[in-house]
């Protein structure tokens, strides 16, 4: 890993998503629907950089759930392209879909200004 020292960190904003899987859907779906069909529709959302979605491990068996079955993270240069991203036709679709993956009452999302320490 390269090092960069804090006073050249880059600095991005990133909008952090995460939820429980809607009731009856098992992990195998999830993962998959959220990997292809809806990130399909994400990767459409102008402003986006980066997204990445993190699936949570199964640990059944080892004592321990997991609060919630994912998180993603998408990556804006500016807070202006994450406003732009936020009125987007694109984006209504994808939050449109969020009823087919995620149990909305779950789902929680923080935006968050990332200083980026060791790349």
């Amino acid at each position: 890993m390269a090092r960069i020292s804090p006073g050249a960190a880059r600095h991005m904003y990133k909008m952090i998503f995460g939820a429980k899987r809607k009731a009856g859907m098992s992990r195998d779906e999830f993962g998959r629907y959220w990997t292809t069909t809806h990130a399909d529709k994400a990767r459409k959302v102008p402003g986006i950089k980066r997204y990445v979605i993190n699936l949570a491990p199964d640990l059944s068996g080892s004592g321990r759930e997991m609060a919630y079955d994912g998180f993603a993270e998408a990556w804006f240069e500016t807070e202006e392209d994450m406003r732009a991203s936020n009125r987007s036709p694109e984006l209504r679709i994808v939050l449109d879909d969020e009823p087919n993956l995620f149990d909305l009452s779950t789902r929680f999302s923080v935006i968050v200004q990332e200083h980026v320490i060791i790349e």
